[in-house]
């Protein structure tokens, strides 16, 4: 399939990987620098207690954008097979059903946290000091969750249709507009967290309108158009996407029983101190999941065309690559973990000391979770979804087992320890499940 950027059946692997693996990285590193700037201005200018408010309402958008993960990915890994197939017809069918289908349900989660964020905020367990922040982030970013929602699909779409850089550009422009909006919302206006919220969804929406009006014009390769409703259709898009949404929801899940565990345990100090981390980890996150995203449309449409032996060698550059890259951020985290703390908490000791505690063992984490990441999306772009959310659900298993064993063995370090354990099973798992496809591959 000739793209107008990429041909992603003919260019070499080295070619494709720098056009999409790349961009997506700086797509998620950009969003990860605007987590990590937005985490420094609440800790400084608001305080440690609206760090841990958003530490506690992130779970509840990561569960709602299971969601859009759900029909976003799963809508797209159809939309990519077909233009594999050189079937732009098909592509164009299965991107409008996903479109429409998604529009209809994010109306209704527009109404649940708009109307309802007390509800939520009592679900992610916050105390009567954090509840009033969690419930105003919660209603106040809440009104703008249909451009949030949407621009999952209109990001990973357009690098469906060889337009990687634009998804950057967008990702860029929205880190930019929301540092702009947190320092005039938040430091000049004083409007602590409902200025971080406000802040990120309005650039949300900026970048929505980007996005949108590429996929209505009439040079466009997917266009929004008519919808021609087709249930089967929608149902495979679910059945292709539930990996990916087990994955999304189950890490909200989890950090939800996390918080619960911090508060109870050790109160806001605890939440804020995992905030802090949460906020350092961003990076290696940030290069991990922008380089799935990438590469999984990639993997959907030389899979279409049955080029198997691209997608293994695609593969085994990217496993290498974040291996390293977890290695390298493990190490730094350790060595300079005082200065990165020192950036989001001052004058509280307490947190301080319990977020490098945390660090010290929890950074271990990196060095397995990314070779997770890659293999578990690689099943979902080969509209292989039995075995990613298999491997998603063992995953998150193991994570909630390790909060409550492994404490009751090694104290809090055990706490600390329940993500790294879980990642090195789960790793192991996972390199059986994928030396199995493709041996199976290298046999047609």
């Amino acid at each position: 399939m000739k793209t107008t950027e990429l041909d992603v059946l003919k260019d070499p692997i080295s070619k494709l990987f720098r056009g999409y693996a790349i961009p997506g990285i700086v797509a998620s590193l950009s969003m990860c620098l605007y987590g990590i700037i937005n985490g420094i201005i609440l800790g400084r200018f608001v305080g440690p207690n609206a760090l841990a408010a958003v530490n506690m309402a992130s779970p509840i958008f990561n569960i709602i954008s299971c969601i859009g993960i759900l029909i976003a990915i799963g809508g797209n890994t159809l939309t990519a097979i077909s233009l594999g197939e050189q079937n732009k017809r098909k592509a164009n069918h299965y991107f409008n059903n996903a479109f429409y289908t998604l529009f209809m349900i994010t109306v209704v989660i527009f109404i649940m946290v708009v109307f309802f964020p007390h509800v939520l905020a009592r679900i992610v367990g916050a105390n009567s000091v954090l509840f009033p922040m969690v419930v105003d982030y919660i209603r106040t970013f809440g009104v703008f969750v249909v451009p949030v929602i949407f621009n999952i699909l209109l990001g990973i779409s357009l690098q469906s249709i060889g337009k990687p850089q634009l998804y950057m550009v967008g990702n860029l422009l929205s880190v930019v507009l929301n540092i702009i909006l947190d320092l005039i919302l938040i430091c000049v206006f004083d409007m602590g967290i409902t200025g971080a919220a406000l802040a990120s969804g309005i650039s949300a929406t900026v970048v929505f309108i980007l996005f949108f009006s590429k996929f209505i014009s009439k040079d466009s390769f997917l266009r929004v158009g008519r919808w021609k409703v087709e249930l089967k259709a929608i149902g495979r898009m679910i059945y292709n996407g539930s990996s990916e949404a087990i994955t999304q929801f189950s890490a909200g899940f989890s950090f939800m029983i996390f918080n619960w565990i911090l508060i109870t345990k050790f109160g806001e100090t605890g939440v804020s101190s995992f905030a802090v981390v949460q906020y350092i980890s961003l990076v290696v996150n940030a290069v991990i999941m922008g380089m799935s995203r990438g590469l999984g449309a990639i993997s959907s449409v030389n899979y279409g065309a049955k080029e198997y032996g691209r997608i293994t060698e695609l593969i085994a550059v990217a496993i290498k690559i974040v291996t390293l890259v977890g290695v390298v951020c493990t190490a730094i985290l350790i060595l300079f973990k005082s200065p990165f703390i020192s950036l989001f908490v001052k004058d509280n000791l307490q947190v301080m000391t319990t977020s490098s505690e945390i660090i010290t063992f929890y950074s271990f984490n990196f060095i397995f979770v990314g070779a997770n990441i890659i293999i578990n999306a690689l099943y979902t772009a080969i509209n292989n979804p039995k075995i990613s959310a298999i491997l998603a659900i063992l995953r998150y298993v193991l994570l909630i087992g390790n909060f409550f064993i492994l404490p009751l063995m090694f104290g809090n370090i055990g706490l600390w320890l329940s993500f790294v354990v879980a990642e090195i099973i789960c790793v192991v798992v996972s390199y059986v499940c994928l030396k199995k496809t493709m041996q199976k591959w290298s046999l047609n």
